[in-house]
C-alpha cells in the first residue's frame, strides 16, 4: 500500500509538473504571438501607405491580405485558449469592435480606390488603428503578468525595439505618401524615445555581456541612427531601404528575445 501510494504521488508531481511546463509554455507562444501582432498591425499602416502611392515593393497587397488574416487568427485563438481570463477577453472583444471599421478601411487598397478616397481611409486608420494597439497592449501586460520569467522588463524592451522598428516605417511611409495628419512626427518621434530607451535598458544588462547579443543590439542601434538621419530628407524618399532596414531590426530583435527566453528558462 506504501509503495502504491508513493507511486501514485509521483504521478501526481510528474503530472502537475508537465501541466505547468506545458501552461508556460503557451503562455510564452502567446506573449509572443500578440507582441508580433502589435508590429504586424503597424505594417498593415505601412503596406496602405505602400498602396496609395503605387509602390509595389514586395507585392503589398498580397501582404495586406495575409497581415489581416494572422491578426484575426491570433484573436480567435486567444479567445478559444483564455476563455477564463476575463481581462484577456474584454480586451479581444474590445479589439474586434475597434477592428471591423479598421478592417474595412484597410480593404479599400485591394480595390481601384482613387487618391482622394485613400487619403480619408489613410486618416482614419492610422486614427482608429491605435485602439487596437491599445488592446494588444492590454493582452501581452497580462499574460506577461502570468509568465514566469525573470526578467521581463529585459524581455518587453526587446519586444518594443521590435514594434518600434515597424512603427517607424509605417510612419515614415506615411510621411512619404504626404498624409495631412499632424501627428505622424509627434509619433515617430515617441517611438524613437521607446527604441532609445529600450536600448539603453538592454545595455545596462547582463545580456550584453553576451558577444553575439551585444552584436544584435548596436546592430538595432545602428539602423536607428539610419532611420533619424532619413526622415530629415523631405525631397528624397529610400521607402524600400527604410523597410528592410526595419526588416533587420525586427530580426535582431526577435533573435535577442529568444536569447532571453531561453536564459529564463534554465
Amino acid at each position: 500500500m506504501k509503495h502504491y501510494k508513493l507511486v501514485v504521488l509521483l504521478l501526481m508531481i510528474i503530472v502537475n509538473f508537465t501541466y505547468a511546463q506545458t501552461s508556460d509554455s503557451k503562455v510564452i507562444k502567446y506573449i509572443l504571438d500578440t507582441s508580433s501582432q502589435m508590429y504586424n498591425v503597424r505594417n498593415m499602416l505601412e503596406t496602405y501607405s505602400l498602396i496609395a502611392t503605387n509602390i509595389k515593393f514586395k507585392k503589398p497587397k498580397e501582404r495586406l491580405q495575409k497581415d489581416i488574416k494572422e491578426y484575426e487568427a491570433l484573436l480567435n485563438s486567444l479567445e478559444k485558449n483564455f476563455k477564463n481570463d476575463k481581462k484577456i477577453q474584454n480586451s479581444v472583444k474590445l479589439s474586434f469592435k475597434a477592428w471591423k471599421p479598421v478592417k474595412k478601411a484597410l480593404l479599400t487598397a485591394l480595390e481601384n480606390s482613387d487618391r482622394e478616397r485613400m487619403m480619408k481611409e489613410g486618416l482614419f486608420i492610422h486614427t482608429n488603428i491605435r485602439a487596437v494597439i491599445k488592446e494588444l497592449a492590454k493582452i501581452k501586460k497580462e499574460l506577461l503578468a502570468k509568465a514566469k520569467i525573470k526578467d521581463t522588463k529585459f524581455l518587453n524592451a526587446s519586444i518594443e525595439i521590435q514594434a518600434s522598428s515597424q512603427r517607424l516605417s509605417a510612419h515614415y511611409a506615411m510621411k512619404m505618401w504626404g498624409l495631412p495628419d499632424p501627428t505622424i512626427m509627434k509619433h515617430w518621434d515617441n517611438g524613437v524615445k521607446i527604441y532609445t530607451d529600450s536600448i539603453n535598458l538592454l545595455k545596462e544588462s547582463k545580456f550584453y555581456k553576451n558577444p553575439k547579443f551585444k552584436k544584435l543590439l548596436d546592430d538595432s542601434q545602428s539602423q536607428l541612427k539610419y532611420f533619424k538621419t532619413v526622415i530629415k530628407f523631405n525631397e528624397k524618399f529610400v521607402p524600400s531601404l527604410v523597410h528592410q532596414k526595419a526588416q533587420i531590426t525586427l530580426k535582431d530583435a526577435k533573435e535577442m528575445t529568444k536569447m532571453i527566453l531561453e536564459d529564463t528558462s534554465k
